[in-house]
């Protein structure tokens, strides 16, 4: 009789597993720190854009154009620079090949998530030509943060993750009540940026206590 039973995991591929798992846990790994620093630029960059973009759509300091233009395109081109040069530092960490798998896994499937909503929602937002349409993106964008953050709360119990999946998703559900009020929609997008991203990202890289468990 022809044994049809899955053959089993090898010792490496377990062996793999394990230090991804572990690196989850530990503070001050090759991975964590990267992800800490991407997370830390992202925040400040673009909550900072917001933030900046939603002070002037409400008029709190004279209309210039230079001024527009230099929030539109400064915060993207330091954060493409601050992840140059993190991107490149972090390979000489060599992390190992089972973390490099499933980095690459989460990565991917987070890409084509991104995606497959631009697709959607841009594809409405054009025939209904409706910029409000739009907006329902970067909404969804918070929500799919804040699965992210309730995925880690669930693996790793950290309190504090659970706090930073309900903000995402709290900051989402505000941002739909206010999407008619483009300078307030923008505020909140930015500050949700800097509690929910700035945040976490400072206190990974900073190795907390909070990380540790």
């Amino acid at each position: 009789m022809t044994d049809v039973s899955p053959p089993a995991p090898s010792v490496q591929s377990a062996q793999d597993d394990l230090a991804f798992l572990r690196a989850l846990v530990q503070t001050g790994d090759v991975m964590q720190r990267p992800f800490g620093e991407s997370y830390l630029a992202g925040g400040l960059c673009y909550g900072a854009q917001l933030l900046l973009s939603g002070v002037d759509g409400l008029g709190l300091w004279p209309p210039a154009p230079a001024v527009s233009i230099a929030i539109a395109i400064a915060p993207t081109v330091i954060f493409c620079l601050l992840l140059a040069w993190i991107i490149r530092r972090a390979r000489t960490g060599a992390p190992p090949a089972g973390m490099q798998r499933t980095i690459g896994k989460v990565f991917g499937c987070l890409g084509l998530s991104n995606l497959g909503l631009i697709v959607v929602v841009g594809a409405v937002a054009l025939r209904e030509r409706s910029l409000m349409t739009w907006l329902i993106y970067p909404c969804a964008v918070f929500v799919l943060q804040g699965a992210a953050w309730l995925v880690a709360y669930n693996l790793l119990r950290r309190p504090w993750m659970g706090l930073i999946a309900a903000g995402w998703m709290i900051a989402a559900a505000v941002m739909a009540i206010f999407i008619e009020t483009m300078p307030v929609f923008i505020v909140v997008a930015g500050v949700g940026l800097m509690l929910f991203m700035a945040l976490p990202g400072w206190l990974i890289l900073r190795g907390s206590k909070l990380v540790a468990g």
